[in-house]
């Protein structure tokens, strides 16, 4: 896959005014019917922005089962299983990343690659994604936000920013020890076994 890795920006902070949440008392809930024998059952929509208020990229549904070996890759302050099927490799990527991942066979273009972990001190989780967004926007790409979802027990914020018909790019970033992991899938969307792969990898995630 040939990839134009210099326009992808490094995590970097562009401090934006936080966004003033409203709430309102929820409406009272209608009283159950007993006369009735139907059974009402709660539905729910995915949602369809972030808590930032992005608006979600749906991602394809798994299409395949992933195998995990018993090898774990390490890196800073945290591991994963290696997927079976994938090997630790080195591409030249800037800034160069803490460790990385891409099938062994050749015709499958895809890689994951998880960046040096950067001290964000205090600042938020959303504060950092932004920054991040904002890297993309000054490229004139259009990212947009993955689905929310927990890494090891952390909340993390997703993008998805689309380079070419070929080449996707899905980061998740988590906050550890007041340091932000950035953990990206770079991939052809016509290969959609890769990003069954990342997820896999998120799920085995572990810290320390």
């Amino acid at each position: 896959m040939r990839t134009s890795v210099a326009l992808l920006p490094a995590i970097a902070l562009f401090i934006a005014p936080g966004l003033a949440g409203c709430s309102g008392d929820a409406a009272p809930a209608a009283p159950t019917r007993t006369d009735v024998g139907v059974v009402h059952v709660p539905t729910s929509a995915a949602p369809t922005t972030d808590s930032a208020g992005h608006r979600i990229q749906p991602l394809p549904a798994a299409v395949s089962h992933v195998a995990m070996s018993d090898d774990r890759v390490r890196g800073i302050d945290y591991s994963y299983l290696q997927p079976v099927g994938w090997s630790r490799a080195d591409r030249r990527l800037d800034p160069p990343p803490d460790t990385l991942l891409q099938p062994d066979d050749d015709s499958v273009p895809a890689f994951i690659a998880v960046e040096r972990p950067i001290k964000v001190g205090s600042h938020s989780l959303s504060e950092v994604v932004d920054g991040l967004r904002e890297g993309f926007e000054a490229k004139g790409l259009a990212p947009m936000a993955a689905p929310e979802r927990e890494i090891a027990g952390y909340r993390a914020m997703g993008i998805v920013v689309d380079q070419s018909e070929q080449v996707r790019h899905v980061y998740y970033v988590v906050p550890y020890t007041e340091q932000a992991f950035a953990i990206r899938l770079t991939y052809d969307p016509a290969h959609p076994e890769a990003l069954d792969v990342y997820r896999a990898v998120l799920d085995s995630w572990s810290w320390g």
